[in-house]
Order: C-alpha cells, then sequence, then structure tokens
C-alpha cells in the first residue's frame, strides 16, 4: 500500500536562495517602467516626505543624461536610507495617504532610469549628510546586490546645503541614463512639465515643482476652473462598493467620480488642447495622484470614438483599495474586480453615453408648466426604495484562473456568443427629473440621459403627444402623473440596457422610436 509521504520544512533544512545579481540586474532593468513613470516614482518618496519644494534638474553629461531631483522634505535616517535602496524596502507607510507603499519605488525607478543612483539626505534630528550609492556594473562584476552606505564628506556637504538649502531634506541623482536617446533630449524636458502638471496637479497648492528653471502649473484634464475654454461638470458623486478580498473577509470603500465635458472650441484650439480619441476618457486618481490618463472601462457600448472626444472623468479611490482596483506596485494602471467593475458599470456606463449624444437646445416654458411634473417626480423620488428596475447580467471572473479558461473557452465563439454567466445586482437609484425641450415634431416622445445618481427624462414638447395629451390636459394632474409614470418606466429600462446589454438597448431605442412615429402619426388624424 502506497502512504502519503509529507515533507517537513524545519530550520534545519532550510538553505539560502539568493537570486543570481548579475542576471536579475539585467531584468529589473526592463521591469516596464517608461521615464516619466520612473520619475514620477522617485517624486512619490518627495511628496510622502512632506516636501514644499520638490526641483527636477535635467541636463547632458558627456554622451548621457543626467537626472538630480532635489527636495526639502523630513529626509531619511541612516537606516532608513539602507533601506530605501533596497529591493523591497521595509520602510513604513500610511496606507491613507502615502504614494509609494510598494517598497519598489526608489531601488526599481533607480534602476529602470539609470546605470548609477546616488542618494545624499539629511535627518532633521541629525546633523549628518548620508550618501548612498548603486552601480549596476558593480553589482555585476561582484555577482551581488551591493551599495555604498557612508556619510558624506565635506564637498558632497557643500553642496548638499546650497541645493537643499534647508535644514533637511533628500538629493537623488541618476546618471548614465539608459533608455533615453539623444535625440530625446531636447523634448524631455517639456515632456516631463507636462506630464508632471497634470500627474501631480492636486498637490501644487502646497507644494513647489520646477524642471530646470520653469516652475509647473497644474492641469486639469477636466479644466473645470479655466478660465478659457471650461470644462462643465455633469456629475460628481461618491459610489459605494464592496468587495471580497484574498482571504474571502468582505470589504467596502468609496469610490469618487467627476463626469465632464470639454468645451466646444474651434480645431486648432482642440488640437492644442488635446481634445482626441487618445485623452477621451478618466483620469485615474490614487491618494490625490494621478496613476492613469485617458482611461475607457472595457464595458459593452463604450468604445473610443470621435463623439467621446469631449469627454473627460475622474476616478479617485485611497490606497487602501488597492487590491481591488488592481493597481500594481508601478501604479500606472487599474483592474477593478468583478464586483466593483460591475457595480461602477450599471452606474456610470450609461452617463459615458449620454455625454456622446449630441447636445440639444432647452425650451423656454413657462415655470407652471415645469411644476406639472414635479408631482410625478416627487411620488418617484419617494418611493425610489421600493421600485423594481431590470437587472443586469455580468460576467463573474472569480480568479485569474478563471478568467484564462474563460478566455480559453470564448476563442472559438463568435462575438455575440461569449459565455457570459449571469448573476443579480442591485438596482440602481430610481431618483428621477423631468425637464422639458424642443426635440422636433419628428423626434421621439422623450428622451433619457443619466446625471450622477439620477434618470433626466426630457419631454419632447414639439411632439404632438406631448401636444395634445399633455399640454391641453395640463390642469389635470391625474393625466400629466399617469404620463410622466408610463415615460419614466421606460426610461428606467432604457438606462439599464445602456449600462449593460448593447443589443437590448438598439431594441429598446427602435420601440420608443416606433411608438413615437406612430403616435404621432394617429394623433394627426
Amino acid at each position: 500500500m502506497n502512504e502519503e509521504r509529507k515533507e517537513e520544512f524545519t530550520k534545519e533544512n532550510m538553505v539560502p536562495n539568493e537570486p543570481n545579481a548579475a542576471i536579475l540586474i539585467d531584468a529589473l532593468q526592463n521591469i516596464g517602467y517608461d521615464n516619466i513613470s520612473a520619475i514620477t516614482d522617485i517624486v512619490d518618496n518627495s511628496i510622502d516626505a512632506g516636501s514644499t519644494k520638490i526641483h527636477i534638474q535635467l541636463e547632458k553629461e558627456n554622451e548621457s543624461l543626467k537626472i538630480t531631483i532635489i527636495d526639502n522634505g523630513k529626509g531619511m535616517t541612516k537606516d532608513v536610507l539602507d533601506e530605501a535602496l533596497k529591493l523591497g524596502s521595509d520602510t513604513l507607510h500610511d496606507g491613507l495617504s502615502d504614494l509609494g507603499k510598494f517598497g519598489m519605488g526608489l531601488s526599481t525607478a533607480g534602476l529602470a532610469l539609470a546605470n548609477k543612483t546616488t542618494v545624499f539626505t539629511k535627518n532633521a534630528d541629525e546633523d549628518i549628510v548620508y550618501k548612498s550609492m548603486t552601480d549596476v556594473n558593480t553589482i555585476k562584476h561582484e555577482n551581488a546586490f551591493v551599495k555604498w552606505l557612508c556619510e558624506a564628506d565635506e564637498l558632497d556637504r557643500m553642496r548638499f546645503e546650497h541645493l537643499v538649502n534647508n535644514e533637511s531634506g533628500t538629493i537623488v541623482i541618476l546618471e548614465d541614463c539608459i533608455g533615453i536617446k539623444q535625440n530625446e533630449f531636447s523634448t524631455l524636458k517639456g515632456k516631463v512639465i507636462k506630464n508632471l502638471s497634470r500627474i501631480f496637479r492636486k498637490f501644487m497648492d502646497r507644494t513647489e515643482f520646477w524642471v530646470n528653471d520653469t516652475k509647473i502649473t497644474p492641469d486639469d484634464p477636466l479644466r473645470l476652473d479655466n478660465e478659457e475654454f471650461s470644462g462643465t461638470l455633469i456629475s460628481e458623486d461618491d459610489y459605494d462598493v464592496k468587495w471580497k478580498d484574498i482571504e474571502g473577509i468582505e470589504r467596502q470603500g468609496t469610490v469618487h467620480i467627476k463626469i465632464a465635458s470639454l468645451p466646444e472650441c474651434p480645431r486648432p484650439v482642440a488640437s492644442k488642447l488635446g481634445i482626441n480619441m487618445k485623452n477621451q476618457g478618466f483620469s485615474v486618481v490614487r491618494n490625490n495622484r494621478e496613476i492613469l490618463f485617458g482611461y475607457l472601462p472595457d464595458w459593452e457600448g463604450i468604445v473610443r470614438h470621435n463623439d467621446l472626444n469631449r469627454f473627460r472623468g475622474e476616478i479617485s479611490f485611497s490606497s487602501d483599495m488597492d487590491f481591488a482596483m488592481g493597481v500594481n506596485f508601478r501604479k500606472n494602471g487599474i483592474d477593478m474586480v468583478d464586483s466593483i467593475d460591475n457595480a461602477l458599470r450599471v452606474q456610470i456606463s450609461p452617463q459615458i453615453k449620454t455625454v456622446r449624444k449630441k447636445y440639444e437646445p432647452a425650451t423656454e416654458t413657462s415655470d407652471e408648466e415645469k411644476k406639472e411634473h414635479t408631482l410625478a417626480q416627487k411620488i418617484i423620488n419617494k418611493m425610489s426604495n421600493t421600485l423594481t428596475l431590470p437587472k443586469v447580467k455580468k460576467e463573474i471572473r472569480n480568479s485569474k484562473e478563471d478568467k484564462n479558461d474563460e478566455r480559453k473557452e470564448n476563442e472559438d465563439l463568435p462575438k455575440t456568443e461569449k459565455s457570459r454567466t449571469p448573476i443579480k445586482t442591485e438596482n440602481i437609484n430610481a431618483v428621477a427629473e423631468f425637464e422639458l425641450k424642443h426635440m422636433g415634431e419628428t423626434g421621439n416622445i422623450f428622451g433619457t440621459s443619466q446625471v450622477g445618481k439620477k434618470i433626466v427624462i426630457s419631454w419632447n414638447i414639439d411632439h404632438v403627444f406631448y401636444k395634445k395629451f399633455i399640454a391641453e390636459n395640463i390642469a389635470n394632474e391625474n393625466v400629466v402623473r399617469f404620463a410622466d409614470f408610463l415615460v419614466y418606466t421606460l426610461a428606467s429600462a432604457q438606462i439599464q440596457y445602456m449600462a449593460d446589454d448593447e443589443e437590448k438597448l438598439i431594441i429598446m431605442d427602435n420601440i420608443i422610436s416606433t411608438m413615437s412615429a406612430n403616435i404621432r402619426n394617429l394623433l394627426k388624424n
């Protein structure tokens, strides 16, 4: 009989398993950082240190580039500096505020940018400037992860105090920069300014950012406070979400989302402002720091299109949601867990599709006529928790293995036949608002859009149905209320399909369009 053999692991049979440094260092230098991501990762440390001024100097040195990042933050002790240049450093981070929490920032970003990284730092509690240096050529020669760590000499100390001009601070010097070609030197400064002005825009009210002799000013992609060609805020809401962590424990958090529309402007201006397909979508902000720009979720019916060139949004969350939002240690993207993706899709997808619609001029109707629709609006809003709306469907992806298996199963299926496992979701918010608009005699009886958590129903006062059935019976509140209830039920279904099913949305749109056309023809006779 074969008995199952159990391996016992004890300290006695445990042996070191250190990597081959000379081989691993090449992999680390090609880990996927681009130049901007690596620079901003180092700047994260400066912000975490409470710096009020961060200065980035770019200069040519022989045939290479030298990057110096200077801050006046709290600096580091010798022990903290020792940890900072280790891979997977073990330094304390506040999950709700700090930006560099993965312990890979300075060391990995330095390796991705340059063959030589030197750090000078001074902590306010010590009158000592410490110096540490990592050199790729030395690591390869020694085939070991080694670095220099010592007190700075008098010349380095004088240079440090001249550049920092504060009782504490840090200087990071990157030399023999790799991956930056000589013909990129002239454009690199502008590229760094452009990206940092957007990525760290929310910190610029308390921290000065400089690149060489240029002070960086904040660049809000939504352009909400811009004096010229200002954007329009459409909605701004907090969305409560739930998910299960890797141990199966249910967690909850809040995602803050803004939806905005950029101004309509002449083509040369639009080109200068970056109003194009590449930039449309969301700015993803973690702990007030942008980690992704031009993000469009992978939701059905949401694709890059010229009609969305003016659409901008902002998704904000704190770093304690990193697992749920799928943030990697490079902080350059997200991959939301399904429960959050599903919850946000139901609420946000209809809003994106609403923004895509052309703006229609509002009618100038009397306040008295507008008030006739408030009764139904109040009743709907009061009963919002009891109203039943259609359920949406969303594929369940419990793990990466499940995703891979599902992809394999779906490879041979036509696009419209991809397998989807339905699950129930909570109803979207049933709050409604009625408005009156000119939409043309041949337009639909009503239009539907979503603004934040509110369903907006636009009565078409040009349609013969509104003129004969509502306007002529405006004093009869029962007639008006019944009509409002009827179009609300159709609009709520339409909103659900905007979020969930493009094919059903087309069918629903056709139903409303056919109904509008037939009623128009019948009432004209």
